[in-house]
């Protein structure tokens, strides 16, 4: 929507004092910059039959019958020192998430990730996972964290809008984790979306299976390299950036609520562990206040 301009004077001090509050709302907030604590609601799945947890129930067949909750017997997170820093230590040992905020909105998120050498037995074959689960709730869009392919979007039963055109060139790390997954992913194919800024609105209809797209362009560093990702939320409407370049906007998104459609625009903030060891340093957010200059093409 579009609003008529209104010219106004204004006093010196009180120009002053918006402007003032204009850069404290865009500060960037910290939500964990080298701390030696731990401050952080967390919650963990049922193990895997490999995992060895003391006291942890299973059935005959030797499997895990229930979940870890909020407790992390496993120090699976932890503060950990590389190079003389604190760092957020992840080590996936347990499907399971960190939640770094109960509830955002508006925002947008900055933090920097490098893998970690250990993968366990369960995902072996298979290339190194994680992820950034946002506006969690009912639903939520995933940033992916996949080795090899950062940036792509996963989620289910959300309604949205996302630029794409269909693809044969499926990535690698995408090839190598399809035999472990497809069983459980109907829409890992030969043919999959691919993001394109360029290509007509590809529409979600919300259904209960996997919704994917590819992120593109890639542009994960090397191995041991730290890379910076980049959140934006805006409205219902979100961006993925890696090391400083778009590689996925999403557009529209909605939910079912009963009978009811509601916009997602807010929810918990959550980083993924997912089998392998990940570290996260540097995680800030602002506020936003008007329409981000990337998302402005798509909503003029």
């Amino acid at each position: 929507m579009r609003y008529p301009k209104t010219f106004f004077k204004l006093s010196v001090p009180l120009l002053f004092l918006l402007m003032n509050f204009s850069c404290t709302e865009n500060k960037w907030i910290p939500i964990y910059q080298g701390e030696d604590a731990m401050a952080f609601k967390h919650y963990l799945g049922i193990p895997d039959s490999s995992v060895q947890v003391q006291g942890l129930r299973k059935d005959s067949l030797g499997n895990y019958v229930e979940g870890l909750g909020y407790n992390d017997p496993l120090d699976v997170f932890t503060i950990d020192t590389l190079n003389d820093e604190k760092v957020i230590r992840i080590s996936g040992e347990v499907i399971g998430g960190l939640i770094l905020k109960d509830s955002l909105a508006n925002y947008h998120l900055k933090l920097k990730f490098k893998w970690g050498d250990l993968k366990w037995k369960w995902m072996e074959g298979r290339p190194k996972d994680g992820g950034i689960l946002y506006h969690q709730g009912k639903v939520r869009h995933e940033l992916q964290i996949h080795e090899g392919d950062v940036g792509s979007y996963w989620a289910k039963n959300v309604i949205l809008d996302i630029p794409a055109a269909p693809t044969t060139a499926i990535p690698k790390a995408i090839q190598k984790a399809k035999p472990y997954l497809e069983h459980l992913v109907s829409t890992l194919k030969d043919t999959m979306l691919l993001f394109d800024h360029n290509a007509g609105l590809h529409h979600f209809e919300g259904r209960n299976e996997w919704q994917i797209v590819i992120a593109n362009p890639y542009n994960e560093r090397p191995y041991g390299e730290w890379n910076t990702l980049e959140l934006i939320c805006w409205e219902n409407h979100a961006v993925h950036m890696i090391n400083g370049k778009v590689n996925m906007i999403l557009l529209n998104s909605f939910y079912k609520n009963g009978a009811t459609l509601e916009p997602l625009v807010s929810g918990r903030l959550t980083l993924q562990s997912e089998g392998a060891v990940v570290y996260f340093k540097d995680i800030f957010y602002r506020e936003l206040e008007k329409t981000p200059k990337v998302l402005s093409q798509y909503l003029e």
